[in-house]
């Protein structure tokens, strides 16, 4: 008689077994540094200049609200969970590695499962605020617009060429890279659900024929984007902490609000 189909619990016991090897991430690293570095070589020497003329720009100190209060909380919040995830999760992958970190793996992945918790509170009130609360078109959704100018991004973005134009209200990098990011999160959520046991179960996978070996691929999986996350928040940093013409944007993050003047040095008017 054939044995029914069971899928075995996870145990830490197994946790070294189908994993990325440490050397992914450092390449993902050092092919992200090398990138922001190549970057700021090429700003050094040929900075790219707006075609778009909107004529004299605002003299005083008027301020416009680029950011919502939701917004601010929603960046933040996420910026804090998946701080606590990549954390714990490398000390779950693998111990001792950071200076000054202490605690077993059972007593991280109490913290993994915290940074879960407010990473997916975040996303839910993020759905449902877009879904039944705003009124105002998304800015991130591409358009062909938008299509138009990512097309455009790869011939002025390291400073080949002298003009580009001018952004809506978000820049066509800052909408890849949130799309990209998106799609990474939900990958290791995913694959995050298939790993957690009580996650694990609300999914079909005895119904689609899928074992142990899936689970222990999700594994990898899961490994190989917390790489590719880990060399996107390097880029974004290197855009917002050492981009000079990107402070006031930055600024804006913390408190909500950029000058009219500085909007319009780096943005088109018509948004």
């Amino acid at each position: 008689m054939r044995e029914s189909f069971s899928l075995p619990a996870f145990t830490m016991a197994d946790y070294n077994l189908y994993r990325v090897d440490d050397r992914i991430f450092y390449v993902f690293v050092i092919a992200a540094l090398a990138f922001c570095l190549i970057h700021a070589a090429c700003r050094v020497f040929r900075q790219p200049q707006s075609t778009e003329v909107h004529g004299i720009h605002p003299a005083g100190d008027e301020e416009l609200q680029r950011h919502t209060l939701f917004q601010l909380i929603y960046h933040w919040a996420n910026s804090v969970a998946i701080f606590i995830l990549l954390i714990s999760g490398w000390m779950m992958y693998q111990p001792r590695q950071i200076p000054n970190l202490e605690g077993t793996t059972s007593e991280w992945f109490f913290w993994h499962r915290w940074g879960i918790a407010l990473l997916l509170v975040g996303i839910l009130a993020h759905i449902v605020r877009e879904v039944f609360v705003a009124k105002e078109a998304n800015p991130m959704v591409f358009d062909r617009a938008e299509v138009k100018r990512i097309l455009s991004i790869f011939k002025d973005f390291f400073g080949f060429f002298k003009e580009y134009h001018l952004p809506g209200k978000y820049h066509t990098g800052q909408i890849f890279f949130h799309w990209a990011v998106a799609g990474n999160i939900f990958v290791l959520i995913l694959t995050g659900m298939v790993l957690w046991k009580p996650f694990r179960d609300f999914l079909p996978l005895s119904l689609l024929g899928l074992g142990w070996d899936f689970i222990y691929f999700s594994r990898v999986i899961h490994g190989f984007f917390s790489a590719t996350l880990i060399a996107s928040l390097i880029g974004h940093l290197y855009f917002a902490l050492f981009i000079k013409k990107n402070w006031p944007e930055t600024k804006s993050m913390v408190t909500g609000r950029i000058s009219l003047r500085e909007y319009l040095e780096s943005h088109s008017p018509l948004e």
